[in-house]
């Protein structure tokens, strides 16, 4: 296991802990200086991936270290991310990215396929929902 899935690794098997908001800082300052690169966003949009219900922030230290690659690799790998396992989080990061864009009939398309697939849970769904009402 490489240094940068040791970090993630931590951040995961803290997601339940009181301490889970600081330690996440504490690594992903980890990852900013030392896996500062778009090859490190689709490990933790795995990582969420595998944490589908659960708040990384508002936006959250992953989401401002993803969103530093926005218009070089980044919107690409949350798209791929999307259709590999939609969370909570991974569906706001896609409206914050539709904020910032013109041309959104393909981001729709995929809220829209996500907020009918029953194989989701409802609360994802949901969020996915709430975004195209909105837009």
């Amino acid at each position: 296991m490489d240094e940068l899935e040791l970090i993630i690794r931590k951040i995961e098997d803290n997601i339940d802990s009181d301490d889970f908001e600081v330690i996440m800082i504490e690594c992903m300052q980890n990852i900013e200086s030392d896996y500062n690169e778009p090859d490190s966003i689709e490990p933790l949009l795995k990582l969420m991936e595998r944490h589908t219900l659960t708040s990384f922030g508002s936006p959250g230290a992953i989401v401002r270290f993803v969103e530093t690659f926005y218009k070089r690799g980044y919107e690409e790998k949350l798209i791929a991310s999307l259709k590999r396992m939609p969370t909570v989080h991974t569906v706001w990061m896609l409206h914050r990215i539709m904020n910032g864009e013109d041309n959104t009939e393909d981001y729709l398309s995929l809220l829209k396929q996500i907020s009918e697939n029953e194989d989701y849970d409802e609360e994802i769904r949901y969020e996915a929902l709430h975004f195209l009402s909105i837009h």
